[in-house]
């Protein structure tokens, strides 16, 4: 591990022992507590990834008192964790006090950026604010047609990080967005660093995570003989089954224990599901959040989203005996129809 984030592993440690705590707690008595809200603060983003539909050019930020009366219900709700994405999150100058906001109604900020926008100053706003974690995804080293997240533009962010941040750092990597041997030096350049590392399936614009190739497949080995790479919770043994091809076997609690909530303020299982099921997040009730819980959703087995998979894991020996997920009218999924990767458009 880096000098540079030695420093800051002790206060690192406290605060994962306090959270680990309160996930147990609502893991074993508390099954309608949402772990992960994902709260979009802006629609733009600076980038243009071939894979990525989450962005636009044009749309300006939430306003943050409107992000506070959102961050006001996903406290009524209990949420834990509070993710501040995009879009570019950074692209929202009032983004340090909605971290800040996100502490003091009790929940646990989380942010994810492409990482272009950091400098010392937004990182010492951010560990002021209070921030717990940041996720930047790298997914080749030399920019490329489809992804200019890269490691030749990032590394000097990377060791800003490091140097800086007291609050965890996380570089996720998607496979098949760039070549495989660049997905293990970014994962290698990460940990060396003092960084956690994680890697995430390229998927289909309906959800359903895309078979990898050989030689990808060999890069995912390889990643994963590396050892750990972040927070036992956080490890990614979901994906074999998925990277082969093969349907994943799990109870997803979307809409439940995680849910997106979209720049209008509507709730929606995940980011591939938007639209479902579009309440309001002021209207979003407990009962809302049982239906979702006890909800069979058949998206689930070859659906790769990661947060997903976290949170789930934590209720796989509870029942999920409700109404199953219906995909919505016009969809894809209801026409028979399957997407083909957005990296083929």
């Amino acid at each position: 591990m880096s000098d540079l984030a030695v420093r800051h592993k002790p206060a690192r440690r406290l605060d994962d022992l306090r959270l680990a705590l309160r996930i147990a707690k609502s893991a074993l008595i508390d099954p309608f507590r949402p772990l992960i809200a994902n709260l979009i603060v802006t629609r733009r983003c600076n980038l243009a990834c071939g894979y990525c539909y989450e962005y636009d050019k044009v749309s300006p930020p939430v306003p943050l008192d409107v992000l506070k009366q959102r961050i006001d219900h996903l406290a009524r709700l209990r949420a834990v964790f509070v993710t501040l994405t995009g879009g570019e999150s950074l692209l929202v100058p009032h983004l340090p006090e909605v971290v800040a906001y996100v502490r003091e109604k009790g929940m646990v900020p989380f942010v994810n950026t492409n990482g272009y926008l950091l400098t010392k100053d937004w990182i010492e706003r951010l560990d002021n604010a209070g921030l717990y974690g940041l996720q930047i995804s790298i997914d080749n080293v030399n920019p490329n047609d489809v992804t200019k997240k890269s490691l030749k533009v990032l590394k000097p962010k990377l060791v800003l990080l490091a140097r800086h941040a007291k609050f965890r750092v996380r570089i996720n990597t998607v496979l098949g967005s760039g070549p495989p041997a660049e997905a293990i030096e970014v994962v290698k350049a990460a940990m060396s660093l003092g960084l956690d590392a994680s890697s995430s399936l390229l998927r289909h614009g309906s959800g359903e995570a895309v078979t990898m190739d050989v030689r990808t497949r060999a890069a995912y080995d390889e990643i994963r003989a590396l050892g750990r790479r972040a927070h036992p919770l956080l490890d990614d043994d979901f994906q074999v089954a998925l990277a082969d091809g093969k349907e994943a076997n799990w109870k997803c609690r979307a809409g439940a224990r995680t849910f997106h909530v979209c720049e209008d303020g509507l709730v929606h299982l995940c980011a591939p599901k938007m639209g479902s099921p579009g309440i309001p997040l002021e209207q979003y009730s407990l009962d809302d959040i049982k239906r979702a819980f006890y909800m069979p959703k058949p998206c689930a087995k070859t659906c790769p989203v990661a947060y997903a998979h976290h949170v789930s894991r934590l209720d796989r020996w509870r029942s999920q005996n409700g109404q199953p997920l219906l995909p919505a009218a016009g969809s894809p999924e209801a026409d028979g129809k399957r997407h083909l990767p957005v990296l083929a458009a």
